[in-house]
């Protein structure tokens, strides 16, 4: 009976932690360029793995917490600094523990014309160096669709300043979220750049966050979770049962 009552309990653990995943992905529906996370539950349910990793009881467990990185909607801004990425691909971005990754293109300048996030991190180039824009002040900016940003200064001359970088992950299983829209590189993944990276202009990549979805697995997660509770409370109303009877004579 003890085994049942653990095993209840770990289901309502890992129902809670999901729980939490559902309200983190909602929290950022309207967040740009933010990823969802989804997990995955499995249960030791018979074998030499449940004799000696569970000890009898039939766990159940988070498998796997990961991101899912489809496509977001992309919706116009017409601001020349706002770029999304079609298809894949990651902006590369300096943060002060390192390079990062993300899908956020909310692009501005600072005081100095260096071309940084909204959240003021610098956007690398190609090279992975910060893009500095002269004459931001007076000149024209645009960026086209491969990620080259011009001037155009008041005498119409056009100059290529930098390029944006648009980079490729081998495996983004290997990326690990460090904020809502920031990523880092673990161990043994790579990233290359994209020679022609297909960026809509004046657009920003939303949340890839669907709302009906989030909210039928809360109340799914919900359900399942009331479920184990009352098991739990099942079995502590045996325990007691017990307890009265052992005492009997």
């Amino acid at each position: 009976m003890v085994s049942g009552k653990y095993s209840a309990l770990a289901g309502a653990i890992s129902r809670e932690q999901r729980m939490a995943n559902i309200s983190a992905n909602l929290a950022n529906v309207n967040t740009t360029g933010y990823k969802k996370n989804r997990m995955s539950f499995e249960s030791i349910l018979r074998g030499e793995q449940q004799i000696n990793q569970a000890e009898g009881i039939n766990y159940s467990r988070i498998r796997d917490n990961f991101t899912e990185f489809s496509q977001g909607s992309i919706r116009e801004t017409s601001s020349p600094l706002d770029l999304a990425i079609h298809d894949e691909g990651f902006f590369k971005v300096l943060s002060g523990d390192g390079v990062k990754y993300t899908r956020r293109g909310d692009f501005k300048l600072n005081g100095e014309g260096i071309l940084q996030t909204g959240n003021n991190m610098a956007v690398l180039d190609e090279s992975d160096q910060p893009i500095f824009i002269p004459d931001a002040d007076t000149a024209k900016i645009s960026v086209n669709t491969l990620g080259e940003v011009s001037v155009l200064t008041i005498d119409a001359t056009r100059t290529v300043v930098g390029r944006i970088g648009v980079f490729a992950v081998n495996d983004t299983t290997l990326l690990n979220r460090d904020s809502d829209t920031l990523f880092s590189l673990k161990e043994g993944g790579s990233a290359t750049s994209i020679e022609e990276p297909n960026l809509a202009v004046g657009s920003l990549e939303g949340s890839n966050v669907n709302m009906t979805e989030e909210m039928t697995l809360m109340i799914d997660t919900l359900r399942t979770f009331e479920t184990y509770h009352k098991v739990i409370k099942s079995y502590s109303s045996m325990g007691d049962k017990l307890s009265e009877l052992g005492t009997l004579g």
